[in-house]
């Protein structure tokens, strides 16, 4: 079974103090959580999708929210 959820938060990138909004759609099958997040960094705004297994004690919003701030952080975004 699974089902769905979203998460919006906000992301603050360390290199520069940069706030990124972020929109995340999230499907969760037992421990496996998948997402696609809009990501919006003033004018512009992109997409990106991705997949995580969370820890039995951890919740899907802290697991997504991990899993995206760290695509974030790797990823080059200017």
């Amino acid at each position: 079974m699974s089902s769905s959820m979203t998460v919006d938060f906000r992301h603050i990138r360390q290199r520069d103090g940069r706030a990124i909004k972020v929109c995340a759609d999230v499907i969760a099958r037992g421990n496996f959580l998948t997402w696609t997040a809009t990501v919006h960094m003033f004018p512009a705004f992109f997409e990106m999708t991705g997949s995580v297994r969370k820890a039995n004690d951890e919740s899907d919003r802290h697991a997504v929210i991990g899993s995206i701030g760290q695509a974030l952080a790797v990823g080059r975004l200017d």
